[in-house]
């Protein structure tokens, strides 16, 4: 992780003095990511004192990345160039891919827009609760968020204790997911144990909307017909 004042500096530069001075509390961070990492913060909006969580871009990851995926660029470059059967990998093509792949990533406003999308499309989901984007506290290096009041759905032992039931969970899990997939064509990309936690409701609680994904109606279509087909056997 890099040091609170580095954190302090990045955020007064992005969401400006005037928003700066709401926020009452920041944390050390509580998590750290190849190239972000998690603050726990409290944050002053309109008169209520807000418990959130600030995701910081790390500082000069945009230049770091960018003069290594050069780097593979020539050596893919050279690769296609000199060995004839290696055109067929279309190695130059994969290294521009990563390099749109990895713009989007950096820019946090894509990862707030698509955390707000899904929220709107699963707010009256029971069971399911995408955490609040606050934008006044956004930008493209600062992601700012409902703070997460949950355990990891990794800790199964602990889940049970609180009374929670692992096969709902489970059940709603899948339900959920193809919900999304199915009756919106927008969903969770990355559902893997370490973006998923359970309030003390029993809500499935997601977090990190870094990679989404997205089906047409013709692939919906397809989908929903697998299903019932793979139900029906």
């Amino acid at each position: 992780p890099f040091e609170n004042g580095v954190a302090k500096n990045i955020l007064f530069k992005e969401i400006g003095e005037k928003q700066f001075k709401n926020i009452l509390y920041l944390g050390d961070p509580i998590a750290a990511a190849s190239i972000a990492q998690v603050h726990l913060a409290k944050v002053l909006i309109e008169g209520k004192e807000i418990e959130v969580a600030i995701k910081i871009l790390r500082p000069d990851i945009e230049k770091i990345f960018n003069e290594e995926l050069d780097a593979l660029m020539l050596f893919a470059y050279i690769v296609e160039s000199t060995i004839k059967k290696t055109k067929r990998l279309k190695l130059v093509e994969v290294v521009h891919l990563l390099r749109e792949i990895t713009n989007v990533e950096m820019d946090l406003r894509f990862e707030a827009a698509a955390a707000n999308e899904l929220y709107e499309n699963t707010k009256n989901d029971n069971g399911f609760k995408v955490p609040k984007i606050y934008w006044s506290y956004t930008s493209k290096k600062v992601l700012t968020l409902d703070q997460v009041k949950g355990v990891s759905i990794r800790e199964q032992e602990i889940l049970e204790k609180k009374g929670v039931s692992l096969k709902v969970i489970a059940e709603n899990l899948i339900q959920h997911f193809l919900r999304q997939a199915v009756r919106d064509g927008f969903f969770h990309g990355d559902m893997h144990q370490g973006n998923l936690f359970v309030d003390d409701s029993g809500n499935i609680v997601p977090v990190d909307f870094g990679i989404m994904g997205r089906l047409d109606k013709n692939n919906r279509k397809y989908l929903a017909e697998i299903l019932y087909g793979f139900i029906q056997r």
